[in-house]
């Protein structure tokens, strides 16, 4: 079966809002919301297919786009490639030039509408917070670590790392299901830094990979499990795109008293490796909060860190 390469706008507006659209009936996956986009023609770069196609459907003109995602999915009909932009600079007010339905809606409202299958790692993305804290073993034993966990609920983070590599598999495991059991019933993401056999066996909503797993793992990854993963180099980003994780931690960013041997790469290469993939990537390693506009400036999707947030909530 040959793969359709389509080029995908994810279009922000001035309030923060994304421009969805309805695909007519007689369309492939027609009567469901999609991100603005389509086929990329022979000769044409991605982002030269997303400049005609918005200018097309939209009316507007793109002069500037951000790589978010490259996904590949494959339906039962049809296999395709989505190059996913973020847009955030154009000129001109968009309307459904083919007399389609658009709205502008936001991240939290994407959840209500119906999007092709394809879609599902566009709608999680712009789910994702800025911030990813880490509640590490290093912070001290396991009450220390549910208090530290406890602090960052109640402080208002939705997505939280839960790294105690200490542990044998047995308390890992019993550690695991309480921290579980209060993310859950907050309603917050907790991804488990482990092995994939342990966050199945743990009914785990999502895990997050070491660098070596990236390549290690063969089968495909879970459909109904989100996944991150860990890298320090262009290879292992380009690694975690090719698995289709949801994102990536890049470090370390600056010197860190974690590991202060390891030399940091600093935000001029971080921001070069991260121009390279279609993938969110988080900036981890001697950064604080305060780092927000920076980590921006060098096109982060946010900041991970296990100390810059036991100091915010104080634990």
């Amino acid at each position: 079966m040959s793969m359709l390469n389509v080029a995908v706008g994810v279009i922000k507006n001035k309030y923060g809002e994304i421009l969805i659209s309805h695909r007519f009936q007689h369309q492939h996956q027609g009567g469901l919301w999609e991100f603005p986009g389509g086929k990329i023609q022979l000769g044409e770069t991605p982002f030269q297919g997303l400049q005609r196609e918005l200018s097309e459907e939209l009316g507007i003109v793109i002069h500037s786009a951000k790589p978010l995602l490259k996904i590949k999915y494959h339906y039962d009909d049809l296999s395709v490639l989505l190059n996913v932009f973020l847009v955030e600079q154009y000129q001109g007010q968009a309307i459904g030039m083919e007399q389609q339905k658009v709205q502008w809606v936001s991240a939290a409202e994407l959840a209500n509408f119906d999007f092709p299958s394809a879609n599902r790692q566009i709608v999680e993305t712009l789910g994702l917070d800025f911030f990813y804290p880490i509640v590490d073993d290093s912070l001290g034993d396991d009450n220390c670590m549910l208090t530290q966990l406890d602090a960052l609920i109640a402080a208002g983070y939705t997505m939280i790392q839960w790294r105690a590599n200490s542990l044998t598999d047995e308390a890992f495991i019993a550690l695991a299901k309480r921290a579980l059991a209060r993310c859950t019933s907050a309603n917050v993401r907790l991804f488990l830094n482990t092995r994939m056999d342990l966050a199945r066996a743990l009914k785990a909503p999502a895990v997050h990979l070491n660098a070596n797993q990236l390549f290690t793992i063969k089968e495909a990854l879970p459909v109904d499990m989100l996944v991150a993963a860990s890298c320090h180099n262009k290879k292992e980003l380009e690694q975690a795109q090719k698995m289709g994780v949801l994102f990536a931690v890049l470090s370390p960013v600056l010197q860190t008293k974690t590991h202060p041997n390891c030399s940091p790469i600093g935000w001029t290469t971080f921001k070069k490796l991260v121009n390279t993939v279609f993938l969110p990537v988080f900036a981890l390693g001697g950064l604080s909060a305060e780092d927000r506009v920076v980590a921006v400036e060098h096109n982060a999707q946010g900041i991970s860190g296990i100390r810059c947030f036991v100091k915010e909530t104080g634990c």
